[in-house]
């Protein structure tokens, strides 16, 4: 990616609103701030923001970036953790990682914040264990989470739904439900929403104007369900301050609350679809205290809300934008469908940033942590070794895998420093300069690479002579036992593709050849397989595009792809170009 592609951009302000998204002297163009403090951008995973322009953002594996008003920052590491999600609520933050622990991040306000431990001493200086879900317990495992304003809540092992609330003598999570999928929140919400493993959708909290979509305005002080709704239609469901957005797995758009933050000119007591946006599909949704932002999957964007900040009244003729109105992105990222945005907000804040969903790096990182299929071992100082793909190593390296051992002997690294490297290998992450710096100099590479981990896998791609494996594609003449063949790298295929990978699991490791059987044109599987090396769709005027974007399309499944989204937006960009 480059640089522009990875920048974060920002608009806000301490009322922000969606009129501060509109230039005052130009319609329906925003205000957006590229913000150059936060580095390495294309590494961002997610954004949560809170109260005033705070924000958490996470990026790597285990690594978070606190930004305070002033977007000064601080960085924090979850040590020995894989982080899974992070969440903000109004002046709190959770961190919720791939073993099922919670850590907090929180600010002592009126001692009334959520740390669930030690309310008093909390602060935005350090990120603190949650004692009662990191105990080594079954039923406290958490699998997901939400925020909702002042609250939390937790589902635990077997769909336990559990509550942490922010005031002091019940900051203790309680069980509410069980069996229970999904919950969604708010950052400034009242009430909340969660699925069941029965299908059903359930709701309980706060009402205004309607804003919990059972059909009333009465408050739901216990879950009730929300007939004519099925958890598996729900890609997401958000609640903040007086109203409440639905987006089903369709795209379509449903509001219901106070008029004017709920997407209409009336109060709405059940999710209605919202006419402005019915002919759209929105991939991404995301909503401020009373604000809210959807994102299409033509990398359109819809704003609509409440206005508190200095509103230019000869606009719209009224303090709020009623209905959903079609903003301009910044713009690198106007009519390229192929960057995945994302979008976050905060109390008082909006953040807009590219996803960092680079599924050829995140496909050879899980290579990386699980050790699957090693063929060699890289042996330091005798006690260290680390078992790992001999191809990936040589080509990042350029060097044998006996020179690296004998190079890197010659100094004494420890065996987490030769981790830190092996990721570099692998995936591209580098953590510490100054001690990547000093292995490359034992290893006389010049730093910084010259080349990225994408770069150096198309030139594996075009390094025949090192190919190991035959791909063999049936011929068209079923009564002919003929077959085309592809020259590849086992160990790209099975990185890339779970059938592929299935494949080998059940091949000697002696064999030297497996067969494909999608029946896709000898043509599709070619451009598939330089994918796999490169993550790009390339076609040219020689190819029948339209049976080749088919094929492709299928592909994704047939081949148990992780890139589908990739592959899709690259497929839709070719197709706007015919």
């Amino acid at each position: 990616m480059t640089q522009t592609r990875t920048q974060i951009f920002y608009s806000g302000n301490r009322n922000v609103s969606i009129n501060h998204l509109i230039n005052q002297n130009e319609n329906k163009c925003p205000r957006w701030t590229p913000l150059s403090k936060i580095k390495n951008a294309n590494k961002v995973r997610k954004i949560v923001s809170g109260n005033n322009h705070n924000c958490l953002i996470w990026k790597g594996i285990n690594n978070l970036e606190f930004y305070g008003a002033n977007f000064e920052s601080k960085s924090f590491t979850i040590e020995n953790e894989e982080i899974k999600d992070i969440q903000s609520g109004y002046k709190t933050y959770l961190i919720l990682t791939k073993s099922g622990n919670v850590f907090s991040f929180a600010e002592n306000w009126f001692n009334c914040e959520i740390p669930l431990s030690d309310p008093k001493s909390s602060n935005f200086k350090k990120i603190r264990p949650v004692p009662f879900f990191n105990k080594k317990e079954n039923n406290r495992k958490v699998e997901t989470f939400a925020m909702v304003g002042w609250s939390n809540y937790f589902v635990c092992k077997n769909g336990r739904l559990g509550d942490g609330t922010s005031n002091e003598s019940k900051n203790l999570p309680v069980l509410i439900f069980e069996n229970v999928t999904r919950v969604f929140g708010g950052v400034q919400g009242y009430a909340f929403f969660f699925t069941t493993k029965n299908n059903e959708l359930f709701v309980a909290g706060s009402s205004q104007g309607g804003n919990l979509g059972t059909g009333n305005n009465d408050e739901q002080k216990s879950p009730v369900k929300i007939p004519n709704w099925k958890a598996d239609d729900i890609l997401d469901l958000q609640t903040n301050d007086n109203h409440s957005i639905l987006i089903t797995k369709e795209g379509k758009t449903y509001g219901c609350g106070l008029a004017g933050y709920n997407g209409f000119t009336q109060n709405k007591s059940t999710f209605t679809e919202i006419e402005e946006l019915k002919n759209k599909k929105v991939v991404e949704y995301f909503g401020g205290t009373r604000i809210s932002l959807a994102l299409t999957n033509e990398n359109e964007l819809f704003g609509w809300g409440f206005d508190t900040d200095n509103h230019p009244t000869d606009q719209y003729g009224n303090t709020m934008i009623l209905k959903p109105h079609k903003f301009n992105l910044p713009e690198i990222f106007q009519n390229n469908p192929s960057i995945k945005l994302k979008i976050t907000c905060g109390t008082h804040c909006i953040y807009l940033y590219p996803s960092s969903n680079n599924y050829l790096i995140q496909d050879f990182q899980k290579l990386f942590e699980s050790k699957i299929f090693c063929d060699s071992k890289l042996s330091l100082n005798e006690n260290i070794q680390f078992p790992i793909h001999k191809i990936i190593v040589e080509s990042r390296t350029n060097l044998q895998i006996s020179t690296i051992e004998d190079l890197l002997n010659k100094e004494s690294f420890s065996k987490q420093e030769i981790l830190l490297f092996l990721k570099w290998v692998y995936f591209d992450e580098i953590t510490n300069v100054e001690l990547l710096k000093r292995i490359f100099n034992s290893l006389n590479i010049s730093y910084p690479p010259k080349n990225t981990f994408q770069k150096d896998l198309h030139d594996l791609f075009n390094d025949e002579d090192s190919k190991d494996f035959t791909l063999l594609i049936k011929n068209d003449d079923e009564d002919e036992e003929e077959y085309e063949e592809i020259a590849v790298h086992k160990i790209v295929l099975l990185t890339r593709s779970g059938l592929f990978r299935e494949m080998f699991e059940n091949t000697t490791e002696e064999s030297k050849s497996v067969k494909d059987y999608s029946g896709k044109s000898i043509e599709s599987i070619e451009i598939l397989i330089k994918y796999f090396y490169t993550g790009k769709i390339e076609l040219t005027a020689d190819h029948d595009i339209q049976l080749i974007i088919e094929e492709l399309e299928d592909s994704i499944e047939y081949y148990q792809l992780n890139e589908n989204s990739n592959i899709l937006s690259q497929l839709n960009q070719i197709k706007n170009k015919l």
